[in-house]
């Protein structure tokens, strides 16, 4: 099994490298830049993973704040590897909820640093490359859209979220 993801890791890795070689221009992609103050137009998602490394399981959570409301959501992933590709499942999950509502300004936040730095530079770490590139698809969808990391003190509500998740899971 370990042996798939590493041939898969490694195609992915050198189809970017190839598809980069072949062009020189800049492709489109949001690399918003960090922002301290949130707009009354802005909804606030905030996301967070929890993952078991002995099922290879991950809880996810995700909050979306929106003028006055909070829409609260999760979900269980199989066969994650890493606490990383977890981190990156929830925030995917969270940018896919925010293109179904219809959203159009998201600022998008997080506690895990490394994927935060992932989001903002053109260089992300192989092992999310895929999950990457689908959050930064999906967001085209938005006229705005901010990364932001946050400490894991304020991102006590998606935490529970992925927490539940997990916990629920492992009880069924």
């Amino acid at each position: 099994m370990y042996i798939v993801e590493e041939v898969i890791t490694h195609a992915v890795a050198a189809a970017r490298e190839w598809l980069n070689a072949q062009s020189k221009e800049q492709r489109q992609s949001p690399h918003p830049q960090a922002s301290r103050t949130t707009s009354p137009r802005e909804a606030v998602i905030q996301t967070d993973a929890n993952w078991k490394v002995d099922t290879r399981t991950a809880g996810l959570g995700w909050s979306i704040r929106k003028t006055g409301e909070t829409l609260n959501f999760q979900s269980v992933n199989c066969f994650v590897s890493s606490p990383l590709i977890a981190e990156g499942l929830a925030m995917r999950e969270a940018v896919k909820k925010c293109k179904e509502l219809g959203l159009r300004h998201i600022r998008l936040e997080s506690d895990s640093a490394q994927l935060i730095k992932a989001l903002r530079s053109k260089l992300e770490p192989p092992e999310i490359y895929g999950i990457i590139s689908d959050i930064r698809i999906n967001c085209l969808a938005f006229e705005t859209v901010y990364f932001i990391w946050i400490p894991r003190a304020k991102n006590s509500v998606a935490d529970g979220l992925a927490k539940q998740a997990l916990a629920l899971y492992q009880v069924v």
